[in-house]
């Protein structure tokens, strides 16, 4: 998925992708781990019950992003 098909899933879907100015990829939850040559190297998570819930590798920032916005926790931030 492109970062431009990721924001407009977002939208179809209703959800905000939450921009940060902390994380390196500039949403909340999403982190660049990855080098040049690694095809995947946005990491999204969430933090649940006091524990770090991995959500996966993408990509893109925007697709992590929406990894993160699909969850119980992405929402409730997002309102």
């Amino acid at each position: 998925m492109t970062a431009e098909e990721a924001v407009q899933q977002a939208e179809a879907e209703g959800l905000t992708l939450l921009r940060s100015e902390v994380s390196s990829a500039g949403f909340k939850g999403v982190y660049c781990i990855g080098g040049k040559n690694c095809t995947k190297p946005y990491e999204a998570q969430v933090r649940r019950g006091g524990k770090l819930v991995y959500l996966g590798h993408f990509a893109t920032a925007e697709e992590a992003a929406l990894a993160r916005a699909r969850t119980p926790e992405g929402t409730a931030a997002a309102a």
